[in-house]
Protein backbone atom coordinates (compact mmCIF):
# COMPACT_ATOMS: atom_id res chain seq x y z
CA UNK A 1 0.00 0.00 0.00
CA UNK A 2 1.15 3.38 -1.00
CA UNK A 3 1.96 5.92 2.34
CA UNK A 4 -0.92 8.67 2.38
CA UNK A 5 -0.12 11.57 3.03
CA UNK A 6 -3.37 12.77 2.40
CA UNK A 7 -4.03 11.21 5.92
CA UNK A 8 -2.55 14.26 7.29
CA UNK A 9 -5.17 15.43 9.76
CA UNK A 10 -5.69 19.22 10.32
CA UNK A 11 -7.78 20.20 13.41
CA UNK A 12 -9.92 23.15 13.40
CA UNK A 13 -12.02 24.59 16.71
CA UNK A 14 -12.65 21.76 19.31
CA UNK A 15 -10.23 19.85 17.57
CA UNK A 16 -12.06 18.55 14.58
CA UNK A 17 -10.73 16.08 12.76
CA UNK A 18 -10.65 16.53 8.70
CA UNK A 19 -9.00 15.00 6.16
CA UNK A 20 -7.21 17.18 3.90
CA UNK A 21 -8.66 16.57 0.04
CA UNK A 22 -8.93 17.92 -2.94
CA UNK A 23 -11.32 17.88 -5.85
CA UNK A 24 -10.29 18.36 -8.72
CA UNK A 25 -6.44 17.99 -8.19
CA UNK A 26 -4.71 20.94 -6.23
CA UNK A 27 -1.43 21.12 -7.60
CA UNK A 28 1.35 22.83 -5.84
CA UNK A 29 2.00 26.55 -6.22
CA UNK A 30 4.76 26.74 -8.78
CA UNK A 31 5.77 25.00 -11.84
CA UNK A 32 4.26 21.26 -12.81
CA UNK A 33 6.67 20.18 -15.27
CA UNK A 34 10.15 21.27 -15.92
CA UNK A 35 10.56 24.19 -18.10
CA UNK A 36 10.10 23.89 -21.51
CA UNK A 37 13.65 23.99 -23.47
CA UNK A 38 12.42 23.95 -26.84
CA UNK A 39 9.24 26.56 -27.53
CA UNK A 40 10.27 27.34 -30.56
CA UNK A 41 9.77 23.91 -31.73
CA UNK A 42 6.80 22.81 -29.84
CA UNK A 43 3.53 22.10 -31.62
CA UNK A 44 1.10 23.85 -29.29
CA UNK A 45 3.50 27.31 -29.34
CA UNK A 46 3.72 27.48 -33.02
CA UNK A 47 -0.01 27.16 -33.26
CA UNK A 48 -0.06 29.92 -30.63
CA UNK A 49 1.61 32.16 -32.00
CA UNK A 50 -0.46 31.70 -35.29
CA UNK A 51 -2.96 32.72 -33.45
CA UNK A 52 -1.44 35.39 -31.66
CA UNK A 53 -0.03 36.46 -34.85
CA UNK A 54 -4.00 36.56 -36.47
CA UNK A 55 -5.63 38.64 -33.56
CA UNK A 56 -3.00 41.30 -33.42
CA UNK A 57 -3.16 41.60 -37.31
CA UNK A 58 -7.07 41.98 -36.78
CA UNK A 59 -6.40 44.24 -34.36
CA UNK A 60 -4.87 46.67 -35.99
CA UNK A 61 -6.43 46.44 -38.98
CA UNK A 62 -10.01 46.83 -37.00
CA UNK A 63 -8.50 49.02 -34.70
CA UNK A 64 -10.41 47.26 -31.95
CA UNK A 65 -10.41 43.88 -29.99
CA UNK A 66 -12.29 41.50 -27.76
CA UNK A 67 -10.58 43.62 -24.89
CA UNK A 68 -11.61 47.02 -25.78
CA UNK A 69 -10.37 49.56 -28.49
CA UNK A 70 -7.08 49.89 -29.50
CA UNK A 71 -5.86 52.86 -30.87
CA UNK A 72 -3.00 52.40 -34.17
CA UNK A 73 -3.44 56.02 -36.32
CA UNK A 74 -1.26 57.60 -33.53
CA UNK A 75 -0.18 54.91 -31.21
CA UNK A 76 3.41 52.44 -32.11
CA UNK A 77 4.12 49.49 -30.51
CA UNK A 78 6.88 46.29 -29.87
CA UNK A 79 6.56 43.24 -28.18
CA UNK A 80 8.87 40.76 -27.31
CA UNK A 81 8.44 37.52 -26.10
CA UNK A 82 11.41 35.14 -24.72
CA UNK A 83 12.19 32.26 -23.07
CA UNK A 84 15.65 31.69 -21.07
CA UNK A 85 16.69 28.72 -22.76
CA UNK A 86 16.78 29.79 -26.14
CA UNK A 87 18.75 33.03 -27.43
CA UNK A 88 16.28 34.53 -29.98
CA UNK A 89 12.89 35.74 -28.83
CA UNK A 90 10.16 33.25 -29.33
CA UNK A 91 7.65 36.12 -30.96
CA UNK A 92 7.98 39.57 -31.85
CA UNK A 93 5.88 42.50 -33.54
CA UNK A 94 6.53 45.68 -34.34
CA UNK A 95 4.13 48.31 -35.29
CA UNK A 96 4.71 51.95 -36.47
CA UNK A 97 1.87 54.14 -36.60
CA UNK A 98 0.87 55.95 -39.91
CA UNK A 99 1.40 59.33 -37.84
CA UNK A 100 5.12 58.62 -36.94
CA UNK A 101 5.97 59.45 -40.52
CA UNK A 102 5.18 63.02 -40.00
CA UNK A 103 7.73 62.82 -36.77
CA UNK A 104 10.29 65.57 -36.65
CA UNK A 105 12.95 63.57 -35.16
CA UNK A 106 13.01 60.01 -34.46
CA UNK A 107 13.09 56.56 -36.16
CA UNK A 108 10.15 55.86 -38.91
CA UNK A 109 10.17 52.64 -38.27
CA UNK A 110 9.96 50.82 -34.92
CA UNK A 111 12.08 47.43 -34.35
CA UNK A 112 13.69 45.95 -31.09
CA UNK A 113 16.76 48.82 -30.53
CA UNK A 114 13.83 51.28 -31.01
CA UNK A 115 14.34 53.88 -27.49
CA UNK A 116 11.51 54.75 -25.42
CA UNK A 117 10.41 56.32 -22.18
CA UNK A 118 9.81 53.58 -19.64
CA UNK A 119 8.25 55.03 -16.76
CA UNK A 120 7.77 53.50 -13.94
CA UNK A 121 9.16 50.75 -15.45
CA UNK A 122 12.33 52.40 -14.10
CA UNK A 123 11.19 51.40 -10.77
CA UNK A 124 11.96 47.21 -11.32
CA UNK A 125 15.40 48.81 -12.55
CA UNK A 126 16.12 50.95 -8.99
CA UNK A 127 15.11 47.87 -7.39
CA UNK A 128 17.42 45.63 -9.24
CA UNK A 129 20.35 48.38 -8.76
CA UNK A 130 19.91 47.84 -5.32
CA UNK A 131 19.80 44.55 -4.55
CA UNK A 132 22.81 43.95 -6.65
CA UNK A 133 24.94 46.25 -4.91
CA UNK A 134 23.61 46.01 -1.25
CA UNK A 135 21.31 42.68 -1.62
CA UNK A 136 17.96 42.44 0.72
CA UNK A 137 19.84 42.39 3.72
CA UNK A 138 18.88 46.04 5.29
CA UNK A 139 14.81 45.21 3.80
CA UNK A 140 13.75 45.31 7.83
CA UNK A 141 15.90 48.19 8.71
CA UNK A 142 14.46 51.80 9.38
CA UNK A 143 15.14 54.11 6.61
CA UNK A 144 16.35 56.70 9.35
CA UNK A 145 19.20 54.78 9.81
CA UNK A 146 20.49 55.95 6.08
CA UNK A 147 18.53 59.45 5.67
CA UNK A 148 19.67 61.98 8.28
CA UNK A 149 16.94 64.38 6.78
CA UNK A 150 14.27 61.69 7.25
CA UNK A 151 15.78 61.03 10.85
CA UNK A 152 15.78 64.80 11.52
CA UNK A 153 12.10 64.55 10.27
CA UNK A 154 11.36 62.42 12.70
CA UNK A 155 12.14 64.02 15.78
CA UNK A 156 10.81 67.50 14.74
CA UNK A 157 7.80 66.69 13.43
CA UNK A 158 7.49 63.88 16.46
CA UNK A 159 4.51 61.83 14.76
CA UNK A 160 3.92 59.96 18.08
CA UNK A 161 2.01 63.06 18.74
CA UNK A 162 0.72 64.00 15.45
CA UNK A 163 -0.08 60.70 13.32
CA UNK A 164 -2.53 62.53 11.06
CA UNK A 165 -0.42 65.10 9.90
CA UNK A 166 3.00 63.54 10.12
CA UNK A 167 4.53 60.66 8.88
CA UNK A 168 6.27 58.13 11.25
CA UNK A 169 9.47 57.73 9.29
CA UNK A 170 11.34 56.09 12.52
CA UNK A 171 8.79 53.29 12.06
CA UNK A 172 9.27 53.11 7.91
CA UNK A 173 11.60 50.51 6.59
CA UNK A 174 13.18 49.87 3.47
CA UNK A 175 11.05 46.82 2.45
CA UNK A 176 8.04 48.62 3.12
CA UNK A 177 9.70 51.77 0.82
CA UNK A 178 9.94 48.87 -2.00
CA UNK A 179 6.69 47.70 -1.87
CA UNK A 180 4.88 50.16 -1.56
CA UNK A 181 3.79 49.90 1.88
CA UNK A 182 5.18 52.92 3.93
CA UNK A 183 2.03 54.35 3.82
CA UNK A 184 3.31 57.64 1.98
CA UNK A 185 1.87 60.23 -1.09
CA UNK A 186 1.89 58.95 -4.47
CA UNK A 187 4.28 62.34 -5.31
CA UNK A 188 5.25 65.48 -4.26
CA UNK A 189 5.40 68.62 -7.04
CA UNK A 190 5.48 67.93 -10.42
CA UNK A 191 3.41 65.13 -11.22
CA UNK A 192 0.13 65.04 -8.55
CA UNK A 193 0.29 68.86 -8.09
CA UNK A 194 -2.74 71.30 -9.22
CA UNK A 195 -0.52 73.72 -10.84
CA UNK A 196 2.21 71.68 -12.13
CA UNK A 197 3.35 71.15 -15.49
CA UNK A 198 0.83 68.14 -15.86
CA UNK A 199 -2.22 70.08 -14.36
CA UNK A 200 -2.96 73.53 -14.90
CA UNK A 201 -3.98 76.22 -11.92
CA UNK A 202 -7.36 76.88 -12.15
CA UNK A 203 -8.87 79.96 -11.04
CA UNK A 204 -9.77 79.42 -7.32
CA UNK A 205 -12.57 81.75 -7.67
CA UNK A 206 -14.29 79.33 -10.11
CA UNK A 207 -12.99 75.55 -9.22
CA UNK A 208 -14.27 75.79 -5.64
CA UNK A 209 -10.49 75.92 -4.01
CA UNK A 210 -9.45 78.34 -1.60
CA UNK A 211 -6.63 80.68 -2.26
CA UNK A 212 -3.25 79.34 -0.85
CA UNK A 213 -0.94 81.64 1.07
CA UNK A 214 3.05 81.61 -0.16
CA UNK A 215 3.60 78.79 2.77
CA UNK A 216 1.15 76.53 1.15
CA UNK A 217 2.81 75.67 -1.91
CA UNK A 218 5.67 73.52 -2.76
CA UNK A 219 9.35 74.26 -2.18
CA UNK A 220 10.17 72.98 -6.00
CA UNK A 221 8.36 72.10 -9.07
CA UNK A 222 9.85 68.46 -9.27
CA UNK A 223 12.33 67.19 -11.89
CA UNK A 224 15.50 69.00 -11.78
CA UNK A 225 14.14 72.13 -10.32
CA UNK A 226 13.86 69.44 -7.13
CA UNK A 227 17.20 69.66 -5.22
CA UNK A 228 17.77 66.72 -2.46
CA UNK A 229 17.36 69.33 0.41
CA UNK A 230 14.55 71.08 -1.62
CA UNK A 231 12.48 67.77 -1.88
CA UNK A 232 13.57 66.61 1.89
CA UNK A 233 12.52 70.18 3.21
CA UNK A 234 8.96 70.12 1.12
CA UNK A 235 8.20 66.46 1.24
CA UNK A 236 8.37 65.87 5.10
CA UNK A 237 5.63 68.28 5.58
CA UNK A 238 3.01 66.61 3.53
CA UNK A 239 0.53 63.67 4.98
CA UNK A 240 0.92 60.23 5.05
CA UNK A 241 -1.73 58.35 3.86
CA UNK A 242 -0.96 55.22 5.74
CA UNK A 243 0.40 53.93 9.04
CA UNK A 244 3.26 52.25 7.92
CA UNK A 245 2.80 48.24 7.20
CA UNK A 246 -1.21 48.81 6.75
CA UNK A 247 -1.65 48.63 3.32
CA UNK A 248 -0.25 48.93 -0.71
CA UNK A 249 -0.38 52.63 -1.73
CA UNK A 250 1.62 53.08 -5.34
CA UNK A 251 4.04 55.97 -4.11
CA UNK A 252 6.42 57.03 -6.45
CA UNK A 253 8.39 59.33 -3.95
CA UNK A 254 9.16 55.83 -1.81
CA UNK A 255 11.88 55.31 -4.80
CA UNK A 256 13.40 58.62 -4.83
CA UNK A 257 14.19 58.24 -1.30
CA UNK A 258 15.02 54.19 -1.36
CA UNK A 259 17.80 55.91 -4.40
CA UNK A 260 19.14 58.70 -2.13
CA UNK A 261 19.44 56.01 0.55
CA UNK A 262 21.77 53.65 -1.60
CA UNK A 263 23.73 56.98 -2.42
CA UNK A 264 24.36 57.87 0.90
CA UNK A 265 24.54 53.59 1.73
CA UNK A 266 27.75 53.49 -1.42
CA UNK A 267 28.93 56.96 -1.44
CA UNK A 268 28.36 56.67 -5.45
CA UNK A 269 25.74 58.77 -7.03
CA UNK A 270 22.49 56.48 -8.26
CA UNK A 271 23.55 57.17 -12.32
CA UNK A 272 27.25 55.49 -11.47
CA UNK A 273 25.68 52.53 -9.57
CA UNK A 274 23.32 52.10 -12.97
CA UNK A 275 25.61 52.05 -15.10
CA UNK A 276 28.16 49.69 -12.85
CA UNK A 277 25.26 47.24 -11.67
CA UNK A 278 23.19 47.24 -14.60
CA UNK A 279 23.89 48.93 -18.19
CA UNK A 280 27.53 47.86 -18.27
CA UNK A 281 27.22 44.75 -17.17
CA UNK A 282 24.29 43.54 -19.68
CA UNK A 283 25.80 45.31 -22.64
CA UNK A 284 22.79 47.87 -22.56
CA UNK A 285 23.48 50.43 -25.30
CA UNK A 286 20.30 51.71 -25.58
CA UNK A 287 19.51 52.43 -22.03
CA UNK A 288 20.12 55.56 -20.01
CA UNK A 289 19.01 57.16 -16.73
CA UNK A 290 19.22 61.04 -16.78
CA UNK A 291 19.71 61.63 -20.58
CA UNK A 292 18.74 60.24 -24.02
CA UNK A 293 21.04 57.52 -25.34
CA UNK A 294 23.68 58.81 -27.70
CA UNK A 295 22.01 58.56 -31.18
CA UNK A 296 18.19 58.62 -30.28
CA UNK A 297 17.17 61.33 -32.05
CA UNK A 298 17.59 58.87 -35.11
CA UNK A 299 16.95 55.80 -32.99
CA UNK A 300 14.13 57.20 -30.45
CA UNK A 301 10.38 56.96 -31.26
CA UNK A 302 9.63 60.83 -30.48
CA UNK A 303 6.12 61.81 -30.84
CA UNK A 304 7.17 64.76 -28.39
CA UNK A 305 10.35 66.14 -28.57
CA UNK A 306 9.96 67.98 -25.36
CA UNK A 307 8.88 64.61 -23.44
CA UNK A 308 11.38 62.31 -25.24
CA UNK A 309 14.10 64.28 -23.29
CA UNK A 310 12.81 65.94 -20.88
CA UNK A 311 15.50 65.30 -17.55
CA UNK A 312 13.58 63.90 -14.77
CA UNK A 313 16.49 64.45 -12.18
CA UNK A 314 16.38 62.56 -9.00
CA UNK A 315 12.89 61.21 -9.54
CA UNK A 316 14.07 59.49 -12.53
CA UNK A 317 14.43 56.42 -10.22
CA UNK A 318 10.58 56.64 -9.75
CA UNK A 319 10.02 56.87 -13.48
CA UNK A 320 12.06 58.60 -16.20
CA UNK A 321 14.75 56.22 -17.91
CA UNK A 322 15.05 55.27 -21.23
CA UNK A 323 15.65 51.36 -22.86
CA UNK A 324 14.62 49.84 -26.10
CA UNK A 325 12.77 46.44 -26.21
CA UNK A 326 15.96 44.92 -26.75
CA UNK A 327 17.58 45.74 -23.67
CA UNK A 328 13.81 45.47 -21.72
CA UNK A 329 14.18 41.73 -22.63
CA UNK A 330 18.08 41.41 -21.83
CA UNK A 331 17.06 42.62 -18.84
CA UNK A 332 14.09 40.26 -18.05
CA UNK A 333 16.35 37.19 -18.91
CA UNK A 334 19.55 38.54 -16.50
CA UNK A 335 16.10 38.48 -13.84
CA UNK A 336 14.83 34.83 -14.46
CA UNK A 337 18.54 33.56 -15.22
CA UNK A 338 19.80 35.03 -11.63
CA UNK A 339 23.21 36.15 -13.79
CA UNK A 340 23.93 39.68 -11.94
CA UNK A 341 21.59 38.27 -8.27
CA UNK A 342 22.09 35.16 -6.31
CA UNK A 343 19.42 32.76 -7.39
CA UNK A 344 18.36 32.83 -3.71
CA UNK A 345 18.09 36.35 -3.08
CA UNK A 346 15.86 35.90 -7.19
CA UNK A 347 13.41 33.89 -4.88
CA UNK A 348 13.24 36.02 -2.23
CA UNK A 349 12.61 39.25 -4.75
CA UNK A 350 9.77 38.06 -6.93
CA UNK A 351 7.30 37.14 -4.33
CA UNK A 352 4.35 39.01 -2.89
CA UNK A 353 4.46 41.12 -0.15
CA UNK A 354 1.12 42.50 0.32
CA UNK A 355 -2.31 41.86 -1.15
CA UNK A 356 -4.68 44.80 -2.80
CA UNK A 357 -8.67 45.11 -3.06
CA UNK A 358 -8.45 42.79 -6.77
CA UNK A 359 -8.14 39.72 -5.68
CA UNK A 360 -6.30 38.53 -8.64
CA UNK A 361 -3.70 41.12 -7.78
CA UNK A 362 -0.91 40.77 -5.33
CA UNK A 363 2.19 43.77 -4.91
CA UNK A 364 5.71 42.86 -4.22
CA UNK A 365 9.09 45.07 -4.33
CA UNK A 366 8.01 46.51 -6.91
CA UNK A 367 6.46 43.61 -8.86
CA UNK A 368 3.06 44.12 -9.73
CA UNK A 369 1.31 40.44 -9.77
CA UNK A 370 -1.19 39.00 -11.99
CA UNK A 371 -2.68 35.29 -11.23
CA UNK A 372 -4.27 33.68 -13.87
CA UNK A 373 -5.94 30.14 -14.17
CA UNK A 374 -4.76 27.87 -17.04
CA UNK A 375 -8.10 26.94 -19.08
CA UNK A 376 -7.15 23.24 -18.90
CA UNK A 377 -6.13 22.03 -15.56
CA UNK A 378 -7.11 25.01 -13.55
CA UNK A 379 -3.85 25.42 -12.41
CA UNK A 380 -2.85 29.05 -10.74
CA UNK A 381 0.52 31.10 -12.79
CA UNK A 382 2.44 34.01 -11.31
CA UNK A 383 2.86 36.96 -13.51
CA UNK A 384 5.63 39.41 -11.78
CA UNK A 385 5.19 42.45 -14.28
CA UNK A 386 6.07 45.79 -13.76
CA UNK A 387 4.26 48.55 -15.69
CA UNK A 388 5.31 52.41 -16.43
CA UNK A 389 3.45 55.36 -18.15
CA UNK A 390 5.54 58.74 -19.11
CA UNK A 391 4.10 61.32 -21.13
CA UNK A 392 3.03 59.67 -24.03
CA UNK A 393 4.92 56.22 -23.52
CA UNK A 394 4.10 52.86 -21.30
CA UNK A 395 5.54 49.86 -20.72
CA UNK A 396 5.44 46.43 -19.26
CA UNK A 397 7.97 43.88 -18.51
CA UNK A 398 6.24 40.28 -17.51
CA UNK A 399 8.46 37.71 -16.22
CA UNK A 400 6.95 34.12 -15.52
CA UNK A 401 9.48 32.25 -13.50
CA UNK A 402 7.09 28.82 -13.35
CA UNK A 403 8.10 28.48 -17.29
CA UNK A 404 11.25 31.19 -17.53
CA UNK A 405 9.74 33.11 -19.71
CA UNK A 406 9.09 36.92 -20.47
CA UNK A 407 7.62 39.78 -22.41
CA UNK A 408 8.40 43.14 -22.99
CA UNK A 409 5.76 45.55 -24.07
CA UNK A 410 6.82 48.94 -24.77
CA UNK A 411 4.18 52.04 -26.78
CA UNK A 412 4.39 55.68 -27.68
CA UNK A 413 1.95 57.52 -28.70
CA UNK A 414 -1.59 58.61 -27.69
CA UNK A 415 -3.37 55.86 -26.18
CA UNK A 416 -0.40 53.38 -24.95
CA UNK A 417 -1.97 52.65 -21.62
CA UNK A 418 -5.11 51.19 -22.88
CA UNK A 419 -2.95 49.54 -25.74
CA UNK A 420 -0.76 47.63 -23.70
CA UNK A 421 -3.61 46.73 -21.67
CA UNK A 422 -5.12 44.75 -24.38
CA UNK A 423 -1.79 43.49 -25.71
CA UNK A 424 -0.52 41.79 -22.47
CA UNK A 425 -4.32 40.61 -21.84
CA UNK A 426 -3.94 39.19 -25.88
CA UNK A 427 -0.71 37.48 -24.83
CA UNK A 428 -1.78 36.28 -21.64
CA UNK A 429 -5.33 34.43 -23.06
CA UNK A 430 -2.96 33.02 -26.41
CA UNK A 431 0.31 32.29 -25.50
CA UNK A 432 1.06 31.42 -22.24
CA UNK A 433 -0.89 28.67 -21.98
CA UNK A 434 0.49 27.30 -24.67
CA UNK A 435 4.04 27.67 -22.91
CA UNK A 436 2.48 24.98 -20.11
CA UNK A 437 1.13 22.66 -23.35
CA UNK A 438 5.01 22.84 -24.64
CA UNK A 439 5.90 21.74 -20.96
CA UNK A 440 3.39 18.91 -20.70
CA UNK A 441 4.51 17.85 -24.19
CA UNK A 442 8.23 17.73 -23.29
CA UNK A 443 7.62 15.41 -19.92
CA UNK A 444 5.49 13.58 -21.74
CA UNK A 445 8.48 12.53 -24.61
CA UNK A 446 11.43 12.98 -21.40
CA UNK A 447 10.50 11.77 -18.42
CA UNK A 448 7.64 9.50 -18.60
CA UNK A 449 7.75 5.60 -19.07
CA UNK A 450 8.35 2.50 -16.93
CA UNK A 451 11.47 2.48 -14.72
CA UNK A 452 12.46 -0.92 -12.59
CA UNK A 453 14.70 -2.44 -10.32
CA UNK A 454 17.72 -4.60 -12.46
CA UNK A 455 18.29 -6.70 -9.15
CA UNK A 456 16.71 -9.79 -10.14
CA UNK A 457 15.46 -10.88 -6.63
CA UNK A 458 14.10 -7.53 -6.55
CA UNK A 459 9.86 -6.30 -8.00
CA UNK A 460 10.15 -2.75 -7.72
CA UNK A 461 8.71 -0.85 -10.34
CA UNK A 462 6.63 2.49 -11.15
CA UNK A 463 5.34 3.49 -13.97
CA UNK A 464 5.14 7.82 -15.05
CA UNK A 465 2.66 9.34 -17.72
CA UNK A 466 0.83 12.17 -17.88
CA UNK A 467 -3.08 13.17 -18.38
CA UNK A 468 -3.55 16.35 -20.50
CA UNK A 469 -6.50 17.86 -18.54
CA UNK A 470 -4.54 16.77 -14.90
CA UNK A 471 -1.67 19.05 -13.39
CA UNK A 472 1.93 17.09 -12.97
CA UNK A 473 3.58 13.79 -13.58
CA UNK A 474 1.31 10.96 -13.37
CA UNK A 475 2.41 7.90 -11.07
CA UNK A 476 0.42 5.19 -12.33
CA UNK A 477 2.36 2.15 -11.40
CA UNK A 478 4.19 2.02 -7.95
CA UNK A 479 5.38 -1.26 -7.18
CA UNK A 480 7.65 -2.20 -3.94
CA UNK A 481 9.51 -5.66 -3.62
CA UNK A 482 6.27 -7.12 -4.76
CA UNK A 483 4.03 -5.02 -2.89
CA UNK A 484 1.12 -2.59 -4.54
CA UNK A 485 1.63 0.88 -3.16
CA UNK A 486 -1.56 2.20 -5.02
CA UNK A 487 -4.12 -0.51 -3.80
CA UNK A 488 -6.87 1.33 -1.81
CA UNK A 489 -5.75 2.44 1.45
CA UNK A 490 -8.04 2.01 4.90
CA UNK A 491 -7.43 3.56 8.14
CA UNK A 492 -9.17 4.86 10.98
CA UNK A 493 -10.39 8.33 9.49
CA UNK A 494 -11.36 7.50 6.11
CA UNK A 495 -11.07 4.93 3.13
CA UNK A 496 -8.81 6.30 0.05
CA UNK A 497 -11.10 4.54 -2.31
CA UNK A 498 -9.02 6.08 -6.21
CA UNK A 499 -5.80 7.93 -5.32
CA UNK A 500 -4.46 10.27 -7.65
CA UNK A 501 -1.07 10.29 -7.02
CA UNK A 502 1.04 13.40 -9.03
CA UNK A 503 4.52 14.66 -9.31
CA UNK A 504 5.97 17.98 -9.34
CA UNK A 505 9.04 19.75 -9.31
CA UNK A 506 10.95 21.46 -6.37
CA UNK A 507 13.21 23.55 -8.27
CA UNK A 508 16.10 21.34 -6.68
CA UNK A 509 18.33 20.11 -8.74
CA UNK A 510 21.93 18.70 -8.99
CA UNK A 511 24.32 18.48 -11.91
CA UNK A 512 26.03 15.22 -11.94
CA UNK A 513 29.94 14.95 -12.87
CA UNK A 514 28.71 12.72 -16.37
CA UNK A 515 26.21 15.94 -17.40
CA UNK A 516 23.69 13.77 -16.01
CA UNK A 517 21.25 16.18 -14.13
CA UNK A 518 19.11 15.06 -10.90
CA UNK A 519 15.55 16.31 -10.06
CA UNK A 520 13.92 16.54 -7.28
CA UNK A 521 10.10 16.06 -7.18
CA UNK A 522 7.42 15.48 -4.23
CA UNK A 523 4.58 13.67 -4.74
CA UNK A 524 0.99 14.81 -4.01
CA UNK A 525 -1.56 12.08 -2.94
CA UNK A 526 -5.40 12.81 -2.91
CA UNK A 527 -8.27 11.31 -2.83
CA UNK A 528 -10.82 12.31 -5.62
CA UNK A 529 -13.51 10.90 -4.36
CA UNK A 530 -14.35 11.39 -1.66
CA UNK A 531 -16.44 14.26 -0.03
CA UNK A 532 -14.89 17.40 1.22
CA UNK A 533 -15.47 20.13 3.41
CA UNK A 534 -15.79 23.35 1.51
CA UNK A 535 -16.82 27.35 2.22
CA UNK A 536 -13.93 29.98 3.62
CA UNK A 537 -12.28 27.72 6.39
CA UNK A 538 -12.70 24.66 4.05
CA UNK A 539 -10.29 21.80 2.55
CA UNK A 540 -10.69 21.46 -0.87
CA UNK A 541 -7.06 22.77 -2.08
CA UNK A 542 -4.40 22.14 1.15
CA UNK A 543 -2.17 19.80 -0.35
CA UNK A 544 1.01 22.36 0.44
CA UNK A 545 0.10 21.22 4.17
CA UNK A 546 0.46 18.07 2.89
CA UNK A 547 4.43 17.59 1.79
CA UNK A 548 6.90 15.84 3.72
CA UNK A 549 3.67 14.39 5.78
CA UNK A 550 5.39 11.24 5.98
CA UNK A 551 8.60 9.09 6.07
CA UNK A 552 10.28 6.28 6.59
CA UNK A 553 13.29 6.53 8.53
CA UNK A 554 13.74 10.50 8.35
CA UNK A 555 13.34 10.19 4.43
CA UNK A 556 9.45 11.98 2.71
CA UNK A 557 7.67 9.44 1.39
CA UNK A 558 6.64 11.61 -1.46
CA UNK A 559 9.99 12.37 -1.95
CA UNK A 560 11.24 11.73 -6.07
CA UNK A 561 14.81 11.58 -7.81
CA UNK A 562 14.57 12.08 -11.62
CA UNK A 563 17.84 11.82 -13.25
CA UNK A 564 17.72 13.34 -16.77
CA UNK A 565 20.69 12.92 -19.37
CA UNK A 566 22.16 15.68 -21.16
CA UNK A 567 18.91 15.50 -23.64
CA UNK A 568 16.51 15.63 -20.91
CA UNK A 569 15.37 12.25 -21.11
CA UNK A 570 15.29 10.46 -17.80
CA UNK A 571 17.16 7.65 -16.96
CA UNK A 572 16.17 6.33 -13.80
CA UNK A 573 13.84 7.53 -11.08
CA UNK A 574 14.66 7.03 -6.97
CA UNK A 575 11.68 6.55 -5.04
CA UNK A 576 13.90 7.95 -1.86
CA UNK A 577 12.40 6.18 0.82
CA UNK A 578 12.68 2.75 -0.87
CA UNK A 579 16.00 3.26 -0.97
CA UNK A 580 16.42 1.68 -4.52
CA UNK A 581 17.27 3.50 -7.95
CA UNK A 582 14.53 2.20 -10.81
CA UNK A 583 16.46 2.69 -14.40
CA UNK A 584 14.11 3.21 -17.57
CA UNK A 585 13.02 -0.21 -19.09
Amino acid sequence: MFLKSSLVVLSLGASLPLVIQARPNCPLLGPDFPAARNLSSSPSVKDAIANLTQALDQTIKSSNSSYGPFETLNTSFALEIFSTSESQPLFTKYYTAPSVASHKAGTKSVDTNTVFRIGSLTKLLTAYTWLIHDTDIKFTSPITKFLPELAAAAKKYNATEHPIDHVSWEDITIGELFSHTAGLGRDYEGVGAIGSPFFSRPNANTAGLPPLKANQTGTCIGATFCTRALFFEGFTKRHPVYTPGHAAIYSNVAYLILAYALEDITGKPFTELVQTGLYTPLNLKSSSWRQPPGGSNTTGIIPDPMYFSIDAGDETAAGGSWSSPKDITTIGRSILTSSLLRPSLTRRWMKPISLVSDASTAVGAPWEIKRITLPKTGRIVDLYAKTGDFAGYSSILILVPDWNVGITLVAAGTKTTFNLAVLGSMVADLFLPAVEDAAREEANENLTGTFSSTSKNLNSTLTITTTPSLPGLTLSTYISNSTNLLVPLTSTTSVISSPSIRLYPTGLKQVKADGCTVLSFRAVDEDLSSPTVTGAFGVECSTWMMVDGLYWGTVGTDEFLVTVDREGRAVSVEPRALRVVLDRV
